[in-house]
């Protein structure tokens, strides 16, 4: 079997990924918002087809993990995909979404194992990726965090007793301005460029597929990214599977927002 370098799987975690967000924007606003089945949308699966060939035509031994199709293939490396997270965006014609590949090694257990990420914006900016041990990447270039602190955090919850925890958050800083954008990997790669101060899911509806590039790139670049319990947050890659809350914060501010949320509801 080939073994490829991190630099290599970054590298081609990238092209596919930025290959499918390329046809997702040639098919913006047209009949691929389609829904095919519930909540899926036409671009859904022709991105994730797009990605899928893509990665049988490098010749490499792989299965990928995608939202739409689940497991397909069996060989070692393992691909965990969102071919279009913020199906909800897209489908009507708002730019917020993107399309994430992480990339696991032959022996990897967990999504915390991924060596290689990419998430490309299908709307605008550019694709955001990781290699581990290697840093961050913002289009082709090396970058680090912001070192100026923000004051963002992007917030989902549905529950009453969700939102009372999350309100915690204006006693840790005054200045925090909350938003909600609709795609969790896109302000996950925020909050790891240094460009959101927190990113806070409670929901415990996030899967491996949404989340899997977009930790490692946050990782990689200086963030932590655990549950409320302040354990790391891992997740299958055998299948697509549920990974519960996530927590994803600048380390130097990781104590002090994780205790203002982590008391009684």
């Amino acid at each position: 079997m080939e073994r490829r370098e991190i630099e290599d799987l970054r590298s081609l975690v990238v092209k596919v990924a930025e290959g499918a967000a390329r046809m997702l924007r040639e098919e913006w606003c047209s009949d691929s918002t389609m829904r095919v089945r519930g909540e899926t949308i036409r671009a859904d699966l022709e991105a994730e087809r797009a990605i899928y060939e893509d990665l049988r035509s490098e010749g490499l031994s792989f299965r990928m993990v995608s939202e739409e199709s689940g497991t397909m293939g069996d060989g070692e490396y393992t691909f965990i995909v969102d071919p279009l997270d913020g199906s909800l965006n897209y489908e009507n014609c708002i730019p917020w979404c993107s399309v994430s590949v992480a990339v696991i090694p032959p022996g990897g257990k967990s999504i915390s194992d991924a060596v290689a990420g990419a998430v490309v914006p299908i709307g605008f900016g550019n694709t955001v990726s990781f290699g581990r041990g290697k840093g961050c990447f913002e289009g082709s270039e090396s970058v680090r965090p912001k070192a100026e602190g923000s004051n963002l955090v992007f917030v989902y919850v549905e529950r009453p007793e969700e939102t009372t925890r999350v309100a915690r958050v204006f006693t840790y800083s005054p200045n925090i301005k909350v938003r909600s954008l609709g795609s969790s990997a896109l302000e996950i790669s925020t909050v790891g460029l240094g460009r959101g101060l927190a990113f806070i899911d409670l929901r415990g509806k996030l899967r491996n597929v949404d989340v899997a590039a977009a930790i490692g790139i946050a990782r990689e670049c200086g963030s932590v990214a655990v549950n409320l319990s302040g354990q790391d947050v891992g997740g299958a890659i055998d299948r697509v599977a549920v990974v519960g809350d996530v927590i994803v914060v600048r380390r130097e501010a990781a104590a002090g927002l994780l205790k203002v949320l982590s008391g009684p509801p």
